[in-house]
């Protein structure tokens, strides 16, 4: 029985073309036929439980849909974050099955073409359509037209029977593929085989078959871009009998875009209701389409519109308190409202704080066997103009953490008086067992002492420590060897310690600061302080600061030109820097106290807290004894859940497509994604395995914070974005001519203008956002790049 779910997810897909005679709604991928029977071409999965959600599309087409039973704004944060991660797991499954089944039609494919003969003359197809064979192969009957990449690999074909039937493989790729005639220096791009042939014929031009006019836009783009400057003309199809003629909107649109010319072929009847130019041969000779493609003009818009130029910063996403841990959102939002700061700060200074508390009392496996174990320890950094309460925020967020230290040393004060009369008492029994024993050596020459001096001596009080401020790095070892759960280093203004961690003499506490990151690793200091050599057996650090903008642009620009490359930046996963606009008012009340003191016990448990208690494990060493920390592993569905977010992880960190500095930051997501899931499955009081709940505000936090990161390294681009409007207002004053190199802009030698990488890298911008056009001018020597102002942009800032 069909649900109303299903029906309405049926209705949607039949808003965009045929739909399946049934909805399995399974969070699997189903494939359906579209265009005849046995295509598989159209493909959906449903998600039916809490909030059903879905995706469905065509494979040979390439375009997909979203759907989903409620808009975004019915939906709370955590329903929104769970329909984000269905949509992304409905793109793995799909882009796997897609994977596999163009694998399939690969092989088939050139099995087939293996097999096959030259096609003759005289095979009853290309006698129908009056076409040469141009090249291609007949196996069984049917000619064989390859699909092929712009790589010249072979990816699908597409059969011909006797009697025109035109079927491609099974699951073959077909969007970006293309099957060339060679001809001439002339180049023409059109939709079937036998119209490209005709074209062919007349024109003696290299033709080019996209097969379909949905395929047109995708192969005259990989043309133009490996003929950036080539006259390319499309010859379209005019689909007059089919609604909306594709053939005549894809070709224009495609024409458009990549500044090409179009041309549609003209019948004096159309009783045979025909569309394209072998229709066009068939009827009037090839000399007909000869005259015809010659007259064609260029198309109307041969520029594209441009783009906005981007500002300086890419924007971030918005802070929502569903990303903190449930009992600490009421404690958040209330230290939020009252210094009407933006939340950013504050939840950023809580997730570092917890951290220090959880320290090395636990961890978390996020794989199923491995011994890969995270340490929970936090990285925050807190980036904002001056005055926009960065510091108010971080001490409001450690209230809790200087309670525990306050408490920790009144403890320790009581302690040290106790010590103090241990002490005393100590030193009167060694001073009456030092007589007994000269009593008994002058009976005994050889007496046994053991008895007499054999008493224990009492250890002087250690002070728990949670945070440290401005100190020396060996000063800071020596801390955490006292108090082997690990710190948190609180710096109000931490690119002075960036930096200062950057000079060679220092590198001694780099090397500390980029092991305490892991919280995990030993660490002894070279140099012998006060009389000891420092041996740290696992090394934990926190790090929460802040600093201003300007001044961690700065540091991020030098990191990415090759200056402290080893990571260190890119540690602080838990960076934020918000937009800080919005409206302000005036709040005068009370703390929420019971909200305070809520966070408090939440504190104060994690401080207290025994790991084996709430079901943690810890290996044992070879001789039997406890091994490492103790550790939590995810339970079934959150394992799943992590599996997939990492898979799409590391297929994007080797994709090449980012920059090496942001690559490396959201490298470390593969700790900071468990390690949050674990402060909140603590936070919270929960037990056992970290459940898919809080894998999802994980993932949330990185989805979140991945913005951030983007605006922290946009300092990569900025320079360009500043070059590119430069180099605009220069032309726009007639002080450059709209067609130019970077010479003519490099030799004014202007403010800003004056280094050689810096203007291409301006002219990239504008190129990408099609401002201006690059072109390629042969001299007969080394070939000069050429910039064209696109007509368009007049007016536009």
């Amino acid at each position: 029985m069909t649900t109303e779910t299903e029906s309405d997810f049926r209705n949607a897909i039949a808003e965009h073309g045929p739909a399946p005679a049934e909805i399995v709604a399974d969070g699997n991928v189903h494939r359906y036929d579209i265009d005849e029977p046995g295509d598989k071409a159209g493909w959906y999965l449903l998600h039916g439980d809490g909030v059903p959600a879905g995706v469905f599309g065509n494979w040979k087409t390439g375009v997909s849909t979203t759907w989903c039973a409620k808009q975004s704004h019915e939906m709370t944060e955590a329903e929104q974050a769970e329909n984000r991660w269905r949509i992304e797991d409905a793109r793995l499954q799909r882009e796997e099955e897609k994977a596999k089944s163009q694998a399939r039609a690969r092989t088939k494919a050139v099995d087939m073409l293996a097999m096959a003969g030259p096609a003759p003359a005289d095979h009853p197809y290309l006698v129908m359509k009056g076409v040469a064979p141009a090249g291609l192969k007949v196996l069984n009957g049917n000619i064989l037209v390859p699909v092929v990449d712009d790589t010249g690999a072979v990816c699908s074909l597409q059969t011909m029977s006797p009697d025109g039937q035109k079927l491609f493989l099974t699951g073959g790729r077909i969007k970006g593929c293309s099957y060339t005639i060679p001809g001439n220096g002339d180049l023409y791009i059109g939709e079937g085989f036998a119209t490209m042939a005709s074209i062919h014929a007349a024109t003696g031009g290299t033709c080019i078959c996209a097969f379909n006019a949905g395929n047109l836009e995708s192969v005259v783009k990989t043309v133009r871009e490996k003929n950036p400057t080539a006259p390319i003309t499309i010859c379209g199809d005019d689909d007059r009998w089919t609604n909306g003629n594709p053939g005549r909107t894809k070709a224009t649109a495609a024409a458009e875009k990549y500044r090409c010319r179009v041309v549609f072929p003209e019948f004096n009847s159309l009783d045979a209701k025909p569309t394209d130019f072998n229709d066009l041969a068939m009827e009037k000779g090839l000399q007909k389409v000869k005259r015809q493609i010659e007259a064609a003009g260029p198309a109307e818009n041969v520029w594209p519109d441009p783009m906005p130029l981007p500002d300086g910063l890419p924007p971030v996403a918005s802070f929502a308190f569903e990303l903190l841990p449930e009992t600490l959102r009421p404690w958040a939002s209330d230290i939020v409202e009252r210094m009407q700061c933006p939340p950013d700060f504050v939840a950023a200074a809580i997730m570092a704080a917890l951290a220090c508390i959880i320290g090395r009392k636990i961890g978390i496996r996020p794989q199923l066997a491995t011994d890969w174990t995270v340490v929970v320890n936090q990285w925050a950094m807190l980036i904002g103009r001056p005055g926009v309460l960065k510091s108010p925020a971080m001490e409001a967020a450690l209230a809790p953490v200087k309670r525990l230290a306050a408490m920790a040393l009144e403890r320790y004060q009581n302690e040290a008086v106790e010590y103090e009369r241990t002490k005393i008492a100590e030193k009167l029994r060694a001073e009456a067992a030092e007589k007994a024993a000269r009593a008994a050596l002058k009976k005994n020459p050889d007496a046994d002492l053991s008895h007499i001096l054999g008493f224990e001596k009492s250890e002087a009080p250690t002070m728990a420590r949670y945070m440290a401020n401005d100190t020396t790095a060996a000063a800071l070892g020596e801390l955490h060897r006292q108090n082997p759960n690990g710190l948190l280093v609180f710096r109000d203004e931490l690119v002075s310690l960036l930096k200062m961690l950057d000079r060679e003499e220092n590198a001694e506490a780099r090397g500390f600061y980029l092991t305490g990151w892991n919280g995990d690793s030993a660490y002894t200091f070279d140099r012998i302080t006060r009389g000891m050599n420092l041996h740290i057996p696992a090394v934990c650090i926190s790090l929460l600061g802040s600093t201003q903008p300007a001044r961690i642009a700065q540091y991020v620009k030098a990191v990415v030109n090759g200056i402290g490359d080893d990571g260190l930046l890119q540690r602080f996963g838990m960076t934020v820097w918000p937009d800080t606009g919005g409206k302000w008012k005036d709040v005068d009340r009370w703390p929420d106290s019971e909200a305070k003191n809520a966070a408090f016990k939440v504190f104060d448990r994690l401080s207290r807290m025994d790991p084996f208690t709430i079901g943690a494990h810890q290996d044992n060493g070879p001789d039997g004894a406890p091994d490492g920390i103790p550790f939590l592993r995810f339970d079934e569905a959150g394992l799943s859940l992590f599996r997939d977010w990492r898979h799409d992880l590391e297929t994007r960190l080797r994709s090449g497509d980012m920059h090496p500095a942001l690559e490396s930051h959201l490298s470390k997501y593969r700790k900071l994604v468990p390690g949050i899931a674990l402060i909140c499955h603590l936070a919270d009081g929960h037990n056992g395995p970290v459940g898919r709940p809080k894998v999802l505000q994980a993932l949330a936090w990185a989805e979140y914070l991945e913005t951030h990161a983007r605006r922290l390294y946009a300092s990569v681009e900025a320079p360009g974005t500043v070059t590119a409007r430069a180099i605009i207002a220069k032309i726009r004053k007639g002080a450059l001519p709209t067609l130019l190199t970077v010479r003519e802009v490099y030799r004014r030698k202007w403010s800003g203008l004056t280094d050689l990488e810096t203007i291409k890298s301006g002219l990239k911008v504008l190129v990408d956002h099609d401002w201006m056009l690059e072109t390629q001018k042969n001299t007969g020597g080394r070939p000069t790049i050429e910039y064209q102002l696109n007509p368009r942009t007049e007016g536009l800032k």
